[in-house]
C-alpha cells in the first residue's frame, strides 16, 4: 500500500483547490453571459421602442390625412351629412321607442300590427 493516508490527504487538497478554481471560473464566466445577455435585451428593448415609435408617427399622420380629408367633404356636403345623421338618430329612436314598448308590454302584444 503505497498510499498512505497523508498522502492522500494532500490529493485531496489539490483536488478540492482545483475544483474551487474551476468554480470561480465558472462564475467569471456566468457574470459575463449575464452582462451579454443583459446588453443584447436592452438593445433589443430599444429596437422595439424605436420601431413602434415610428409606427405610431406614421399612423397619426394617416389618421390626420383622413380626418382633414372627412371634414373637407363633410364641409363641401353638409346637407347631405346632415340628412344622413338625422335619418339615422330618427330610424334609432323609433327602434328604441319599439323595443322598450315591446319590453315593457303585459303579455305577447305587438302595437305595430
Amino acid at each position: 500500500m503505497a498510499n498512505t493516508p497523508k498522502a492522500a490527504g494532500l490529493n485531496i487538497g489539490n483536488v478540492q483547490k482545483a475544483l474551487e478554481m474551476q468554480i470561480a471560473d465558472l462564475r467569471g464566466e456566468i457574470g459575463k453571459i449575464n452582462n451579454s445577455i443583459e446588453e443584447r435585451g436592452a438593445r433589443l428593448a430599444r429596437e422595439a421602442i424605436e420601431t413602434a415609435s415610428a409606427r405610431a408617427s406614421r399612423a397619426a399622420k394617416r389618421l390626420g390625412t383622413q380626418t382633414q380629408s372627412m371634414s373637407e367633404v363633410a364641409r363641401g356636403t353638409s346637407g347631405a351629412v346632415t340628412l344622413v345623421f338625422g335619418a339615422a338618430a330618427l330610424l334609432c329612436f323609433t327602434i328604441g321607442v319599439a323595443v322598450g314598448m315591446r319590453i315593457n308590454s303585459p303579455g305577447r302584444r305587438n302595437y305595430w300590427g
